[in-house]
């Protein structure tokens, strides 16, 4: 709920931090007032909403997002050089994918998100190696919260398939995901549990048309390569 209420930067009312958290009402009001009463958060006169107090406010810039960042910029600014494309670094909060921090690509054709947008976790490669790695029971209960539209027969073949998709991630080490995000667009994805950080992911995006098979193998090996030199470290 703390992180919910430092990535949105704003008063959310009880309903508000209970959709993006995930979890019922009466839970929330019950640690939202335990956290007041700690001095973590603060209850606004207008509506009753909820905000960061002073003490925490920093909690974004200054604590997990910069930790996760400094760890992960060697081996995001390696990728870049050697390929130029690029480069973003992402956290798993719920089944959502928050993007952190981005490395753009100096060629003119690219496709570039901001610091701070958020995708379906299914929905990216980003999300899917993470969720991949996760023990059973946490992905079990993603993918049943990532498959909820549609009728029974639809969600149930969409769990089989994307719990296919999280076991071939897990096995080869790599998540990939082509133009279904953004048409045009595929990505490679590697887990930064490595690095002592089992939410986070990297990813390479790249054009189509500059992602023959031989650069989607050398891409993918060079990933999978600095991610064992730096375990070895």
């Amino acid at each position: 709920m703390l992180e919910v209420l430092a990535r949105t930067g704003r008063e959310l009312t009880l309903a508000e931090i209970a959709e993006e958290g995930r979890l019922p009402k009466p839970t929330v009001h019950r640690i939202l007032r335990s956290l007041r009463d700690l001095g973590y958060v603060e209850q606004t006169d207008r509506r009753g909403t909820y905000q960061l107090s002073e003490r925490l406010k920093s909690l974004r810039e200054y604590g997990r997002d910069e930790a996760v960042r400094n760890k992960a910029l060697p081996v995001m600014e390696q990728l870049q050089r050697e390929f130029d494309e690029t480069v973003n670094l992402g956290l798993l909060e719920g089944v959502f994918v928050r993007y952190v921090h981005v490395l753009e690509t100096s060629q003119p054709l690219r496709w570039i998100v901001k610091p701070g947008a958020r995708d379906h976790f299914h929905t990216t490669a980003l999300g899917r190696v993470i969720v991949a790695h996760l023990a059973d029971e946490a992905r079990k209960r993603l993918v049943n919260k990532a498959t909820t539209s549609g009728t029974a027969a639809a969600r149930k073949q969409h769990r089989s398939q994307l719990d296919q998709e999280l076991t071939t991630t897990r096995t080869r080490g790599w998540g990939i995901e082509e133009e279904e995000t953004v048409a045009g667009v595929a990505c490679v994805a590697i887990s930064l549990g490595w690095l002592g950080e089992p939410l986070a992911a990297i990813s390479v995006s790249v054009p189509v048309h500059r992602f023959p098979a031989a650069r989607k193998k050398a891409l993918i090996e060079a990933m999978l390569q600095v991610g064992r030199q730096s375990a070895v470290v």
